[in-house]
């Protein structure tokens, strides 16, 4: 839970920014205590779904919240029932994957929250072509079904790519209604993913939601990202930090930090301006 007096917040994407091989390691969960200790709690912003977030070693040493799904759903503690924050209606969902059907996309569609690692799968591409695809299916097989074409709400419509594969203009032109954003694959790094959720709804968006309930000031958040997916919850903080691993355009925006250097500048700077 957050005190409802903070001096500032440290907000963290997870994987490749905090957790490693999905590992949170104890020098940072060290560095996350001396943060609460000075009134800083951390809030994580990550893509993972809540089954996912159940595997990461060290997660709740340094949580205090966590927005998962990039936003879509809220844990406000470890045996917390997931607060939804968003979804996709039917009609959404229809007219989404009429586009990625003609556009011979590989997508998945996750059920609303709390359940959305449950899915259907629909493939267009070889198997050989997209083998990260395949690895997602393999992790999640016990929860993935084929589209049968039914539709129902969704949580989020996942797209994956070959590497290098960054979307062209045709798709992110039909896609305009909703909010879309690429990032690395959390599984083999190369491969491009792309998050489709309801309009407006990022995890900037979610980070703004978040801190205005929390009674946060936007200029006592620093925000800590490695990816193209984190650039709005960079963009709305009022200090957007990268670690080293995040791509050159980031990297030429905003500052770089480690997780523990970004909590040593948060403890310096919020003290100052409390």
């Amino acid at each position: 839970m957050i005190d409802p007096i903070t001096r500032g917040l440290l907000a963290t994407d997870l994987d490749g920014t905090l957790a490693v091989g999905g590992v949170i390691g104890m020098a940072d969960r060290k560095t996350a205590a001396a943060l609460k200790e000075r009134g800083i709690p951390v809030l994580i912003v990550t893509g993972r779904n809540q089954k996912s977030l159940n595997k990461v070693e060290g997660l709740w040493d340094v949580a205090d919240e966590v927005l998962f799904s990039s936003g879509a759903g809220l844990l406000a503690a470890e045996d917390a029932i997931p607060v939804e924050q968003a979804r996709l209606t039917v009609r959404e969902v229809r007219d989404i994957v009429a586009i990625l059907n003609e556009a011979g996309e590989d997508y998945c569609v996750l059920n609303p929250i709390p359940g959305n690692h449950h899915y259907s799968w629909m493939r267009h591409r070889p198997p050989l072509d997209n083998p990260d695809f395949d690895s997602r299916m393999d992790i999640y097989a016990e929860w993935g079904r084929p589209d049968d074409g039914s539709l129902l709400p969704a949580s989020q419509v996942l797209i994956i790519r070959p590497p290098g594969m960054l979307p062209d203009h045709n798709l992110e032109a039909s896609l305009a209604p909703w909010s879309v954003f690429y990032s690395s694959s959390p599984i083999d790094h190369t491969s491009v993913w792309l998050e489709i959720f309801p309009a407006g709804m990022n995890k900037g968006s979610a980070l703004a939601a978040w801190c205005g309930a929390n009674n946060i000031a936007r200029k006592r958040v620093l925000a800590l990202g490695n990816d193209h997916n984190d650039e709005t919850m960079l963009s709305w903080a009022g200090m957007g930090r990268v670690v080293d691993g995040a791509p050159s355009a980031l990297k030429s925006r905003f500052p770089v930090r480690s997780f523990e250097a970004a909590a040593k500048e948060a403890m310096e700077l919020f003290h100052r301006i409390w």
